[in-house]
């Protein structure tokens, strides 16, 4: 479950940043056979109203849209509920520019005035005191009820999530972290396909672990079109089953692309291995040894939109140096499909080794 996730740490230069020119070249892909159109890039607002406050939530939210953007993802129970009230603001005069995905049936508790009042000495602790993110953790979430799938929960957080949003529809509305046993609940999937034939909701999904996803995808649910998941290079189990489902025009969105900052620190060691590897060719090892900060995201953001079948994937980018490392990644490649293929079947645990010769550029 995603309530109160941290944010992933990698170094990078400070430098300012024209982000209306970073728009210039944003990817855009269609998303299913929904005719909507999205950025590549996906901007998460797991930690709005929650580790990070209202200013910053909206400087980052402005830099995102005008630097190409168009993909904007949040929860019912993201920042206690508040986190769709500051997009909400944010995209008034927006509305039809972008993509507006939310999620339900994980419900927020609501708070007293003494807790909201406490937020800005936790997001201060946080800071200073990282040490203490697993027991806050701990505490967030407590204020959240989980595995909540009724349709008078998904009646109710649907309309505070139009309220809070300033909105009249949703693009997407995904189930928040559901057990498999959610497949089964046919009142609730005839709620939402109604809300999809009424126009409150444009396309509707689950968002879960993989294994979640997978059953889902078995049950080929019409009401079901969209998936978002986690997948980063060291969880990347889904691969073989989006490319089989590919043909029936689904979207899939990935989240947690970073994997933690144990992950990072992970992944940095396996490129260096995969540098010394005598199997790299010198093509791709001087590539890999640029020593530049952006390395690591463009590495990390093109393996999971390469040739996987995602469409879209989600970070989250409060930090401004991060999202211009995001975007410059996704819109600037330096890696060919080739090279990106065989550096995935060869830092994955979990995928097959692809069937490339290694390193090598074919003919």
């Amino acid at each position: 479950m995603d309530i109160f996730p941290y944010q992933v740490h990698i170094r990078l230069t400070q430098a300012p940043v024209d982000w209306c020119i970073l728009q210039k070249t944003m990817q855009y892909v269609d998303l299913g056979v929904s005719g909507l159109q999205s950025s590549a890039l996906g901007f998460g607002c797991s930690a709005m109203m929650g580790r990070v406050g209202r200013k910053p939530s909206l400087r980052a939210l402005h830099a995102a849209y005008d630097a190409g953007i168009t993909f904007f993802d949040t929860a019912r129970c993201y920042g206690y509920g508040e986190s769709e009230a500051i997009l909400g603001a944010f995209l008034e005069g927006r509305r039809g520019q972008v993509i507006l995905s939310t999620k339900f049936g994980i419900v927020p508790v609501p708070q007293g005035r003494w807790k909201r009042a406490l937020k800005p000495m936790v997001r201060a602790a946080l800071a200073t005191v990282p040490t203490a993110r697993r027991l806050i953790r701990n505490q967030v979430k407590a204020q959240f009820q989980e595995n909540r799938f009724s349709r008078d929960v998904l009646r109710r957080s649907l309309e505070e999530s139009l309220r809070k949003l300033r909105t009249e529809y949703v693009d997407l509305l995904f189930l928040h972290s559901p057990p498999a046993s959610v497949l089964s609940q046919d009142d609730l999937l005839e709620n939402l396909e109604r809300l999809i034939e009424s126009g409150k909701v444009r396309m509707a999904g689950i968002s879960a672990d993989p294994e979640v996803i997978i059953a889902a995808l078995g049950a080929r649910l019409p009401a079901l079109t969209a998936m978002q998941f986690p997948v980063n290079l060291f969880d990347l189990s889904l691969m073989r089953h989006i490319t089989s489902a590919q043909r029936r025009e689904l979207m899939f969105v990935a989240n947690h692309p970073f994997g933690g900052k144990d992950r990072v620190a992970s992944s940095r060691r396996r490129l260096m291995e995969l540098v010394a590897s005598p199997k790299t060719s010198p093509q791709l090892r001087h590539k890999l040894t640029t020593g530049d900060d952006d390395l690591l995201p463009e590495i990390i953001l093109n393996l999971v939109l390469t040739g996987t079948g995602i469409q879209v994937v989600v970070a989250s980018m409060m930090n401004l140096s991060h999202l211009r490392a995001n975007v410059e990644a996704v819109s600037h490649c330096r890696f060919t499909g080739h090279e990106l293929a065989w550096i995935r079947s060869n830092l994955s645990e979990d995928l097959a080794e692809a069937d490339v010769t290694v390193g090598k550029t074919p003919a």
